[in-house]
């Protein structure tokens, strides 16, 4: 929604607006005109002394100190390259003390343009606020107006005094766009900021309220979510709102998301015995092209565990810390505990040793066996040879 500059076709506007509010600005500053000069910062100003007579010398004195450094004229003040050390109470005399006059300096800028926003959380409203992208240092009013399309201008209520803000009741919602004029006034001048509102793209609800949590009796699985739609949506059944609800089990950074247009939802996949964060937001039904709503805060629930289950687990853990106490050891029962992974793999792996060796010693003493039979059949053969040399050589 930017700002426009002023331009010749928002002038007649301005110029109405600013005929109908002349009687209020009259007022805002008549008690002041008199008693209170307004000027410029950065140029340079002339106070008058009215009450002196033409051409006579007067005394200068600001907040009660005699003027040195500035230009006198005869019965005028000139202050060069104003600064806000130059603001104050200023009064001339005559030359024998009297007082003539006095007069208040008050330094600052003319309006510029405005910073505006608007924003859309019903059908019924369009809230817009503003603020100043340079301060002027000087008293400020600001009218506030808007038009749909082409037609004529009408008020953007401002609701609370000091509060820059104002308010469209009942606009019409499917008009082209509004136009909001927001014109600042002061000593100074006047500026207008006009600003364009798509209502339809910037329909965007208010968070939704009473976000709570129920656990789902029998259902470890399951938690109920509830919540209100926003005080400021109409209660209109032409104008339904639809929800978005995200969850996760604490610790988690994956987010999983329901829709509905209802304002409860079971969550049917909770994780069981774990806490959740839960969040909500909402949009316009049948706008989708409308803005979500910012999250609700934050809530927590856990789904429903067994009690029973829940007293037993205490009550045994209450029995083993008073029987026995951290502070002693405790005799092992004949009931072997559960093995963990790297017990079993230790075991496992003295197992294949001890079989590695077992065969190893089997092969052993197998190929001794062997070398040994061999060993007598090779004895015996010789044994037999020797015997068949010695026949031979005997004579016949």
């Amino acid at each position: 929604m930017p700002g426009l500059s002023s331009r010749p076709g928002g002038l007649v506007v301005i110029g109405i607006l600013t005929l109908s509010f002349v009687h209020i600005n009259s007022e805002i500053w008549s008690n002041e005109v008199a008693d209170v000069q307004f000027g410029h910062l950065g140029s340079s100003i002339t106070l008058a002394c009215g009450a002196a007579s033409h051409g006579s010398p007067v005394q200068w004195w600001h907040n009660g100190s005699s003027v040195q450094p500035w230009r006198t004229s005869g019965e005028a003040l000139t202050l060069l390259n104003t600064t806000r050390s130059m603001e104050g109470n200023y009064s001339c005399h005559e030359q024998s003390g009297a007082l003539l006059q006095t007069v208040r300096l008050r330094l600052g800028y003319p309006p510029g343009h405005l910073r505006v926003s608007c924003q859309v959380p019903s059908h019924s409203r369009i809230i817009c606020s503003w603020m100043q992208i340079v301060a002027t240092h000087l008293p400020t009013e600001y009218i506030s107006s808007y038009r749909v399309d082409n037609g004529w201008p009408e008020s953007c209520k401002q609701e609370l005094a000091g509060v820059n803000e104002c308010t469209i009741s009942n606009p019409q919602f499917w008009g082209n766009r509004h136009i909001v004029n927001i014109t600042e006034v002061n000593p100074l001048g006047s500026m207008s900021t006009f600003t364009k509102v798509d209502v339809l793209k910037n329909l965007k609800p208010d968070v939704p309220e009473a976000l709570s949590t129920l656990e789902v009796e029998g259902q470890p699985t399951q938690l109920l979510v509830q919540w209100k739609a926003p005080v400021s949506w109409s209660d209109d059944i032409a104008f339904p709102l639809k929800f978005e609800l995200q969850y996760r089990p604490v610790g988690s950074n994956l987010w999983s998301k329901l829709e509905t247009e209802d304002t409860s939802v079971t969550i049917m996949d909770a994780m069981v015995g774990q806490l959740h964060h839960i969040q909500v937001r909402a949009q316009d039904a049948f706008i989708n092209h409308s803005q979500w709503s910012e999250w609700s805060h934050m809530v927590q629930g856990r789904p429903w565990s067994n009690p029973y289950t829940s007293t037993e687990e205490t009550t045994a853990e209450s029995f083993d810390e008073s029987v026995f106490p951290t502070t002693f050891p405790v005799k092992a029962t004949n009931k072997s505990p559960e093995m963990s992974p790297e017990n079993e793999s230790l075991s496992l792996l003295l197992i294949i040793s001890l079989f590695a060796a077992a065969m190893v010693a089997v092969v052993s003493t197998i190929t001794l066996l062997l070398w040994v039979r061999n060993r007598k059949q090779h004895n015996v053969t010789k044994q037999e040879l020797t015997s068949m040399v010695k026949m031979k050589s005997l004579p016949i």
